[in-house]
């Protein structure tokens, strides 16, 4: 157990791959809490997080024993999660809406705890109105401190595309924030 929390991402998932409990038991503890606040700030609810950030390790399971791994663990398990996520707003969008998937329309919004401060309010409307593939672009670049091309590796998109979502992420969360204070 000990030579295997030392050891790489790589190495565990080649021996998580070969049935290794305890390698993807390191993986899963070295990477959940991070997973699921990923998760978190896309879905913006703790309940669905913890599903998709379940469900994402679920699946790395299953990868990793039906095909060799190669690449960045991590960059992968981003990749896995934001789809997760994607996928599950969509489809309580549909359930909810039997409409397509707006990205133009208010997305999923969780409820607010009593108390909470307005300013803070104001912002989680603002970022659930955001398309889940642009909060996951806001979610790594300012809460997970990463850089425009390190995003772009764990989306697995163009450094350009992080760019423009954060760009046009950030005009429209100023523009919905003036609009809130004005009302």
């Amino acid at each position: 157990m000990e030579m295997h929390e030392r050891a790489d991402d790589e190495y565990l998932a080649q021996y998580a791959a070969k049935g290794d409990e305890v390698a993807f038991s390191v993986l899963f503890n070295r990477y959940y809490s991070m997973i699921f606040a990923y998760a978190q700030r896309i879905c913006l609810d703790a309940s669905l997080a913890e599903d998709v950030a379940q469900e994402a390790f679920v699946k790395a399971a299953r990868e990793l024993v039906q095909r060799p791994f190669r690449g960045s663990f991590k960059a992968w398990l981003y990749r896995v999660t934001r789809n997760g996520a994607i996928d599950l707003l969509r489809r309580r969008r549909r359930e909810a809406t039997h409409l397509p998937f707006d990205p133009d329309r208010d997305s999923d919004h969780p409820s607010h705890s009593p108390g909470s401060e307005p300013e803070y309010e104001n912002l989680e409307a603002a970022l659930a109105r955001l398309h889940p593939d642009w909060r996951a672009a806001i979610a790594l670049v300012y809460f997970e401190g990463l850089n425009h091309a390190e995003a772009a590796r764990l989306l697995g998109c163009a450094e350009a595309t992080v760019s423009w979502r954060v760009f046009q992420s950030k005009r429209k969360l100023r523009q919905w924030l003036q609009q809130m204070e004005v009302a």
